[in-house]
């Protein structure tokens, strides 16, 4: 795990600023493509200003591929560059929470002129995406997405994926520790964008903005999932000797977690962490981890820590994950190649799976037990409907 002797709470000015990039940036950070057959990898960075490590890890791994042959096409994109170059999170509206079918519609039915800063970002990035993709279409490749940040805390780095199996086996070819059940708690990120499209991606948290280490933990996981996508050769010793180090990185922190618990913040909520905590630091149920609204926040489960909130913005002061086990993994995989979702009938709470299986109908107020057996099969995102919730997956599952 990383440890980068910096304290968490003093790091908090560094949670929301860092310094601009020397030179300032532009969107296409590098592309590599020899005409070869092969995938589209999409790697995304920079789309938090205050992350710039996302921007050198792509150069360097862009610039270490040229002269060598590759297979399919690698598109590395800068996000917000206007916020890079102030070294701030954001102009205003957080460029990756404004991937929602509703809020593209309305912004490319808008006219440009009237673009907010953020706005013009994602409408231009968009339409490189768009443009990549659809090329990727007609010459029959499969599209990878990775998209690269960093946190405000200090601790070891992670990557996060929607639950769908290819997503799965990506993130777990790069060997970051992999964390579920996060993805669907945050509103309009990239991620959610492109594998709702059908593609497949990953984030890939590196460690803290201000570790000078993240930009090399970033640089491995690049190297590692572009010898799983099959853009270098198998058996090249850059793509294993990063494998080794990610793996020498990730230690005793368990391969795949669960977010199970995310803190809710409210504006005037004044909450402050406790100092100290990392990510994957083990938790204790009715543990001290914070204050909100002159009160002591404690753990209200056992588990491991993730992302404790050290800068300004954010509506989670932190998660709390927990093991995933294997035979979860490979169960969860047999249950969904099989498609037994017509099984989940027999839950309690369940009324309803749709023939489709893209949907499954409960009564408010299901059961953990119930909820456990939904994400079996890959049903993780509720959503509120009178007195039912409809729970849905991403993808394919």
């Amino acid at each position: 795990m990383s440890d980068t002797g910096v304290d968490p709470g003093q790091a908090a000015q560094s949670g929301t600023h860092r310094a601009p990039l020397a030179g300032g940036v532009k969107r296409e950070l590098g592309v590599k493509d020899d005409g070869q057959p092969g995938p589209l990898v999409l790697i995304t960075a920079g789309l938090h200003g205050n992350e710039p490590a996302g921007v050198g890890a792509a150069r360097r791994v862009l610039s270490e591929l040229a002269g060598r042959p590759t297979a399919g096409r690698v598109v590395a994109l800068a996000g917000n560059l206007g916020a890079l170059e102030r070294g701030e999170r954001h102009g205003g509206q957080d460029l990756n929470r404004l991937w929602t079918e509703p809020l593209l519609r309305e912004l490319l039915d808008q006219d440009p002129t009237v673009d907010g800063p953020d706005e013009a970002e994602l409408r231009e990035l968009h339409r490189i995406i768009q443009a990549e993709r659809e090329a990727a279409e007609a010459a029959g490749r499969n599209v990878l997405l990775l998209d690269l940040h960093s946190t405000s805390a200090a601790g070891g780095p992670f990557s996060v994926v929607p639950d769908v199996l290819d997503c799965r086996r990506l993130a777990r070819a790069i060997g970051l520790p992999v964390v579920l059940g996060l993805e669907q708690r945050i509103e309009g990120p990239l991620l959610t964008w492109i594998v709702g499209q059908g593609e497949v991606g990953v984030v890939i948290e590196g460690g803290q903005h201000v570790d000078p280490r993240t930009e090399d933990v970033l640089s491995d996981a690049l190297r590692a999932a572009l010898r799983y996508a099959g853009v270098t050769p198998s058996g090249e010793s850059g793509a294993e000797e990063a494998r080794a180090r990610i793996e020498a990185i990730r230690g005793d922190v368990p391969p795949v977690l669960d977010m199970v618990y995310a803190h809710p913040l409210e504006a005037g909520d004044g909450f402050v962490m406790e100092p100290g905590w990392t990510n994957f630091r083990p938790v204790r149920s009715g543990q001290a981890l914070g204050l909100q609204r002159g009160e002591v926040v404690q753990a209200p489960i056992d588990g491991y820590m993730l992302m404790p909130l050290y800068q300004g913005l954010g509506t989670e002061g932190f998660f709390l994950c927990e093991p995933v086990g294997g035979a979860w993994l490979g169960a969860s995989r047999l249950v969904r190649r099989l498609g037994l979702e017509f099984t989940l009938r027999i839950l309690p709470g369940v009324r309803a799976v749709r023939p489709d299986g893209d949907g499954v109908w409960c009564a408010a107020g299901a059961s953990r037990r119930t909820e456990w057996w939904l994400a079996l099969f890959g049903y993780r995102t509720p959503k509120a409907e009178g007195d039912q919730v409809l729970w849905t997956r991403r993808g394919n599952g």
